[in-house]
């Protein structure tokens, strides 16, 4: 009997300590260039459920603009002294933060080990002061993250039901478990609706899980919406300019799968009854 009851001691304070920020870095696997939307949308519908938010630019894409970050120093000039974090950090009109972990012409540019470390660091201490931290990423030469946190927190990818979406989606899993092994995803299909993603969902899933033996996560749809267009040109996310819209609904869904704090009060909720 005293074990038991000791279980449940260890269990309710693993559940009483403070849980860990988020790090998800989102993979593109789509020709268009609507990352940076879906980006900002995602991280809008965070915050407003009360989660301090920061997106880290770490493509070698051309997004820096949409992000308003073009001008800004990069966590790489931090962390070869170049500049101060406090400069590397910008709040957005949304309400969340944003930053660069480097200039997208480094992006493929390997770094020597003790630079590595050095933005390990600053990306680690940065990523304990907020709740979630999205990665719109690249992957480099390596078929890898550009940081060790990234390669070991979880990954995301972005496709949308065309043939070569799904192709490339495919491609950049099995580029990264060929270097980290195996590994599982998370997947979110734009410019569909709920029903065609889950078509896309089980066909990718079904490969990935006969040819490599990895296991995918669905994530969830983001329709195809006038709303998110009619939002994007008034500078505005669509969850704030259009609440009610269904591509609103549509990021809520996502952004509660995606905030810790959501499971993290179920778990409390559980314990209570224990």
């Amino acid at each position: 009997m005293s074990n038991f009851l000791n279980d449940q001691a260890a269990g309710l304070r693993r559940i009483m300590a403070a849980p860990k920020p988020r790090v998800v870095s989102i993979l593109s696997a789509s020709a268009s260039q609507d990352q940076p939307r879906m980006m900002t949308n995602l991280a809008a519908s965070i915050r407003c459920h009360g989660s301090d938010v920061l997106i880290v630019h770490a493509s070698q894409e051309s997004r820096e603009t949409s992000y308003e970050i073009e001008k800004m120093p990069a966590l790489l000039d931090v962390a070869i002294e170049k500049s101060t974090l406090l400069s590397a950090i910008k709040s957005s009109s949304h309400g969340f933060y944003v930053a660069k972990l480097m200039h997208k012409n480094q992006v493929y540019t390997p770094l020597d080990s003790k630079v590595s470390s050095q933005l390990n660091r600053i990306f680690d201490s940065l990523a304990r002061q907020y709740e979630i931290v999205l990665v719109d990423a690249t992957l480099n030469n390596n078929h890898l993250l550009p940081l060790k946190t990234l390669n070991e927190s979880e990954i995301l990818i972005q496709l949308t039901r065309h043939p070569e979406s799904i192709k490339k989606a495919y491609m950049l899993i099995k580029q990264i478990c060929s270097q980290l092994g195996r590994r599982p995803f998370g997947i979110i299909v734009d410019d569909a609706t709920e029903a065609q993603a889950q078509i896309v969902f089980r066909n990718i899933s079904q490969v990935a899980r006969r040819f490599m033996q990895v296991e995918l996560e669905f994530f969830g749809a983001i329709p195809p919406d006038e709303h998110l267009s009619r939002a994007a040109k008034l500078g505005r996310a669509v969850i704030d300019a259009f609440p009610l819209a269904t591509a609103s609904t549509a990021f809520k869904e996502i952004a509660q799968r995606l905030d810790y704090k959501h499971d993290y009060a179920a778990d409390i909720r559980q314990a209570s009854f224990i």
